[in-house]
């Protein structure tokens, strides 16, 4: 085993500016022995930054289907037949409903998502402004929006309404991208994530992993990540959907999944991490791994068009490691 490469790569990210690329690379080439070895000093930098508290984030799919975008993971999308629920933009009420239950079960953070390219809809927009003023007023919620490729005007509308967050996956690495979504460019999503900064809202930025990247393009997309200085990562893990052009694949292997997480872990290593979709299918029983491995934070409930696991479960899971799930936004 090599202790003494694995000691160094966890000494650099103490150090709180994170790893190089060559580390990096480097954490990609360890065997399953030492990736136990490695989360014993991922545990440790997540201590050291986290603490004990694990964020519990939830969303609701408030707007579903019909986009036209070509996103190669995507059930919503309108180039492939899949069983994705279609329907319009909820209602205030129904919003404002959703972020009560989320937090009654333990969230501290809510998250509002809906399909296609953008929100620009005067009405549409509207509905959303209404919605984060109740749930600022009615909760103690941190609001969290991810609406696609907003415009910087649109953006700060919402802030002005009290949105917290906006969330924007960059999906995959600018060397993968075109194999994944031809009807928009890395360009663009890069364009959103900036347009909420300049709005002053907090940034929200991560990735699918698991849709035929190489390890070296995880690598990328983390340390693109990292240049833009976000405050959050969601670590998502692909679950191929019957109908969308990446049913073909299969799930990420569990120790690959694990790798994936302590690698931005090293990287990032002040960022809250997020486990999100596709945990329950890849960690399994194993998910405890996962704040070892790094992770700080996961989304409870359900996802957009497929179920989460049970939210009492998640806090008991969480408890029994001795972590501290968090309840309220600070």
């Amino acid at each position: 085993m090599r202790k003494e490469l694995i000691d160094s790569i966890i000494e650099t990210a103490m150090g709180g500016e994170g790893i190089d690329r060559e580390q990096a690379l480097l954490v990609g080439t360890l065997d399953r022995e030492e990736l136990l070895y490695l989360f014993q000093g991922t545990d440790r930098i997540r201590d050291k930054f986290k603490g004990p508290d694990v964020k519990i984030c939830s969303i609701v799919n408030a707007k579903s289907g019909k986009c036209p975008e070509d996103c190669g993971f995507c059930a919503q999308s309108s180039r492939f037949k899949t069983d994705s629920p279609e329907y319009g933009l909820l209602d205030v009420d129904k919003i404002v409903a959703a972020a009560k239950e989320a937090e009654a079960f333990g969230s501290n953070e809510f998250s509002i998502v809906t399909s296609g390219t953008a929100v620009d809809d005067r009405k549409e927009l509207d509905v959303l402004k209404e919605a984060i003023r109740r749930i600022k007023a009615e909760t103690s919620l941190e609001v969290c929006c991810s609406l696609g490729l907003m415009s910087l005007e649109n953006l700060k509308e919402l802030k002005a309404a009290g949105l917290d967050r906006f969330h924007h996956n960059l999906e995959t690495a600018a060397s993968h991208f075109d194999k994944i979504v031809t009807t928009h460019s890395y360009r663009d999503e890069m364009q959103a994530v900036r347009n909420a900064g300049e709005a002053g809202l907090k940034v929200c930025v991560g990735g699918i992993f698991g849709m035929g990247e190489t390890y070296a393009q995880r690598v990328e997309l983390a340390f693109d990540i990292r240049d833009m200085k976000t405050d959050s990562f969601p670590i998502n893990f692909l679950k191929p959907l019957p109908g969308t052009a990446l049913e073909h694949l299969d799930y990420l292997d569990y120790h690959e999944a694990l790798r994936t997480i302590s690698l931005l872990r090293l990287v990032l290593p002040a960022i809250d991490l997020f486990v999100c979709g596709g945990r329950e299918e890849i960690l399994g029983q194993g998910q405890d791994l996962l704040f070892a491995a790094g992770a700080n934070g996961i989304l409870g409930g359900n996802y957009l068009t497929t179920k989460g696991q049970d939210p009492k479960k998640d806090i008991e899971m969480i408890e029994n490691l001795g972590l501290r799930p968090v309840f309220q936004s600070a």
